[in-house]
Parts: structure tokens; C-alpha cells; sequence
């Protein structure tokens, strides 16, 4: 099970699931006591081990805020007692030797962990003991899911929708110490299994697999997030053995002409797809994202084929918010109103072709319910399930929102992730009039900020084109 992130994260709504189990189980007892194994215990839950074994890397669980995350940024809730049952086994106890006893409280045991393997394996559709939809809240979740640093605002494209902004001077960017000590923030403080290293083009720092190396001693998971085109086949082969196993490559479009249109660099498609090949061939999982503009929604519907032909089995696509460089290409600017068809036309062709597809950004469910169609909620992260930090250390809500909550050289973990800042983004305190008084605010989250302070809020559909949730 790999995993890969998103330069511009949208969490999404986590899975509303309570993950527990019946009374009827004998929650007084300690997991440490071993029962006599009869033979329906043995037979009910022999496969337990092995599983959990199998995926130990892959799950991970949080105790301060009762949490089981999956990549790439599946959340589930955990009582007490499943939280403890799940731990022993991904800390290697044995199924067997867990307190159920009764032919009654063995078959609910094994039908809580047939549900925790349903999960894993990616399939939403859980029933059963143990397993029950819970209310969602703002504070799902206390500490972030997912992390990225962005490595440097240096680029060797210049790309037309770029958040960073094609600036002559990128500005400054931690010393490797530095990077360093924001490893470990996430990994002591933030407690995050798993981030990426972004840009600009993090490949423009030579060091980098230092980092990602770094990172593989705090046991934290990393992907890349690049535009390919400066993996060519040593540079890909050093990243492999840095510890590097996924990465996500930019690719705007199916064909030259729009890509290089895009990136502003002429050149730059051949560069990404040899670089997509170089790091396949070193053995890292790649995954692909492609922002959507006007400039390429009319082919967007061509890139499972085009993508499947380079051998990809997972890609993203997200919608071009015009910030930065995008702010002086209006031109490229695709609205809410007609983003729903474009998806739908993407996902399809992706089922056609066994494709995993991903739709990062937040959208209005007054114009698009990505819950009905299997893609998951999508709302905005800033300062809830992602934490983002810039070349110098800030707290961004997002990689594109540029305004500093705080900065992690300067200051501890919780001041900037609990302060009155954060909680302004946390609480979906920017949405709008429209949003927050609508019967579905608490699942669709107002969608993203920087996209109704470009466009306005014109496009909020009435209260009554959402009422008893038949969205489109």
C-alpha cells in the first residue's frame, strides 16, 4: 500500500466511523491476559496475524486524538477499547491470546477486525459489530494528518497557475539543519506519520536526499511532489536509495503543445514523462496530478488513457485557484459551476480502466457531490488535517495561502497550531453567509477561501437547491 500527496492538499471530510466494540466484550480486562484457545477462536481470527503483520507500515495509529489514519489521508475514529485491541496487534500481539471468550464475543471480535481489514483494503462499505457512523465535527481530529515542507520556491518551469509566483528572487530557505528540525516537530509534536517535500522543484536542492533519508530514521514516511524533470536516471536511482518510495509528478496535459503551454517552459513534457520513467525504473511508486485550467479542461478527460499508456495506475487532478503567478492569468481561470462535469467525465474513464483517481480540491456541494460519487467529501484542509511550511519555516493554512500563522524555528509546535489564527481556519470561520447558514455546511465546509475571494461568492446556490441533500 503506497501513498501519494498532494501539492495543494484537500483533506476532505474523514470517514465518519466510530471504530469500537460491543458491550458484550469484556472491556475490564487487560489485552496482556492470555485465554485458553478454543478451536471457533482459532478458526475465527487465525488470519488476524498475518494481516495486521502484513500492513503494520501502512496504518498508524494516534492515542491523542483517538485516531486510525490511512494513506493518503483516510481518518477514522477509534474508542477506547478498539484503539487498544488494534495496538496490540500492530505492536505483534496475537489474536488469539485477545480477551473474548464466549462463541458470541469471538465472532464480534472477528467481525471488528473484518472491518478494520475492509478499511485498509480501501472499501468504505463497512457493516458490522464495531463499526458505526458518528456525527463529524470541526475537532474530528486536534493534531494534522498530513505535512509537507516546501523545500524551496525555486522552479526550473515557470508555470502560468503557479502558487509561488515566478519571482526573479525565490527568497531564503532553511539551512539542512533546520529542515531537519521540522522533521521532527512533525514527528514529535505534530505527530504525522507521513509528508512530502515540496516546492518550487525540491529536486533544485541538491541535498534533499539527505532529508528524505533523515526522515526514514524518525520512521516517517516521505513522498516527492516534482515536476519530473530533473529525475533523470541517477538522480532517480539516489532518491530510491535515500529511502524515497513514492512521488507525485506534475503533468498538465496528454499531449506537448498544452503542457509546455502551461509549464511556459518549452521541452518540459518530454522532461516530465522521461523522468516519470526514470523514477518507475528505480523502483519508486509514482503518482501523477494535473491542475485544471481552462487552457486544459477540454482534455482532461483524455488522461486515464494517456497516463495508463505510462504505465500509471493512480493520478489527481485539482482546480487551478488563482493566486500568485495565477492571479496575472485570469485567462485560465475554471469555475465551481462547471467543474462537476469535467469530473465525472475523469472518473469515468478512470473506472473503465481500473484506475485509482483522486479529486484533491474542496468543491460546493450546491455544484458538485463528490460524496456520491465514491470520490470522498472534499474540504479544505488549512490548519485542520494539513500543516504546510514554507522555505523559511512558516505555518501557511495551505501551500497556497500566503499568510504566516507562525514559524516553527521560532516558536513550539502548539502555540501556532492551537492559536486563535489557526482555530479562524480550523472552524471555517471564512466561509460564507450562504455557506454556513445551509443544511449541509458541516459536509461541504464553504469549499476554498482563496477562490471565493477571487471570484466572489456569486455562485452559492440558494439553501433550497440543497434541501433533503439531493445535490447534484
Amino acid at each position: 500500500m503506497l501513498f501519494g500527496l498532494p501539492q495543494c492538499l484537500s483533506l476532505g471530510l474523514p470517514q465518519r466511523l466510530s471504530l469500537g466494540l460491543p458491550q458484550r466484550l469484556p472491556f475490564g480486562l487487560s489485552l496482556s491476559l492470555c485465554f485458553r484457545r478454543r478451536p471457533l477462536k482459532i478458526r475465527e481470527l487465525r488470519w488476524v496475524d498475518d494481516f495486521f503483520s502484513a500492513v503494520r507500515r501502512h496504518v498508524f495509529l494516534r492515542e491523542e486524538d483517538l485516531v486510525l489514519i490511512l494513506p493518503p489521508n483516510r481518518v477514522y475514529k477509534v474508542n477506547d477499547t478498539g484503539f487498544r485491541l488494534i495496538k496490540c496487534l500492530l505492536e505483534g500481539g496475537r489474536a488469539v491470546d485477545l480477551p473474548a471468550e464466549t462463541p458470541e464475543q469471538v465472532r464480534d471480535l472477528g467481525a471488528f477486525f473484518r472491518g478494520i481489514r475492509n478499511l485498509i483494503e480501501n472499501d468504505p462499505a463497512v457493516a458490522g459489530p464495531g463499526i458505526e457512523s458518528v456525527p463529524y465535527t470541526f475537532d474530528y481530529t486536534s493534531l494534522p494528518v498530513l505535512g509537507e515542507i516546501a523545500v524551496t520556491y525555486r522552479c526550473n518551469n515557470r508555470c502560468r497557475f503557479c502558487y509561488v509566483g515566478n519571482n526573479s528572487d525565490p527568497g531564503p530557505e532553511m539551512s539542512g539543519d533546520e529542515i531537519k528540525k521540522i522533521i521532527m516537530t512533525f514527528r514529535e509534536e505534530a505527530k504525522i506519520p507521513f509528508f512530502s517535500f515540496t516546492g518550487g522543484e525540491p529536486l533544485l536542492r541538491r541535498d534533499l536526499e539527505e532529508f528524505i533519508a533523515f526522515a526514514g530514521t524518525a520512521e516517517l514516511s516521505v513522498n516527492l511532489v516534482s515536476n519530473g524533470t530533473l529525475a533523470d536516471r541517477p538522480r532517480a536511482k539516489s532518491l530510491f536509495h535515500s529511502g524515497l518510495r513514492t512521488a507525485q509528478v506534475s503533468v498538465e496535459a496528454p499531449d506537448r503543445e498544452t503542457h509546455d503551454f502551461l509549464s511556459a517552459v518549452p521541452g518540459s513534457f518530454d522532461k516530465t514523462i522521461a523522468g516519470i520513467d526514470a523514477l518507475k525504473s528505480a523502483g519508486i511508486s509514482v503518482q501523477t496530478n494535473t491542475t485544471i485550467t481552462a487552457a486544459n479542461v477540454s482534455r482532461a478527460a483524455e488522461m486515464p488513457e494517456f497516463l495508463e499508456g505510462l504505465g500509471i495506475t493512480r493520478f489527481a487532478m485539482n482546480l487551478f485557484i488563482p493566486v500568485g503567478t495565477g492571479r496575472e492569468n485570469g485567462d485560465l481561470f475554471f469555475s465551481y459551476s462547471g467543474i462537476g462535469p469535467v469530473i465525472e467525465a475523469v472518473r469515468r474513464q478512470a473506472a473503465s480502466r481500473n484506475m485509482t483517481f483522486y479529486w484533491y480540491s474542496p468543491v460546493p456541494h450546491c455544484h458538485y457531490n463528490p460524496l456520491a460519487r465514491g470520490l470522498g467529501n472534499k474540504s479544505c484542509a488549512a490548519m485542520d488535517g494539513l500543516i504546510s511550511v514554507s522555505p523559511t519555516g512558516d505555518v501557511l493554512p495551505c501551500s497556497s495561502y500566503p499568510l504566516p500563522l507562525g514559524n516553527l524555528l521560532e516558536s513550539d509546535f502548539r502555540s501556532v497550531w492551537f492559536s486563535e489564527k489557526a482555530a479562524h481556519f480550523k472552524q471555517k470561520h471564512y466561509a460564507a453567509e450562504a455557506c454556513t447558514s445551509c443544511s449541509k455546511f458541516i459536509a461541504c465546509q464553504g469549499a476554498c477561501p482563496l477562490y471565493w475571494n477571487y471570484a466572489g461568492t456569486g455562485e452559492i446556490r440558494p439553501q433550497a437547491t440543497c434541501k433533503g441533500g439531493n445535490m447534484p
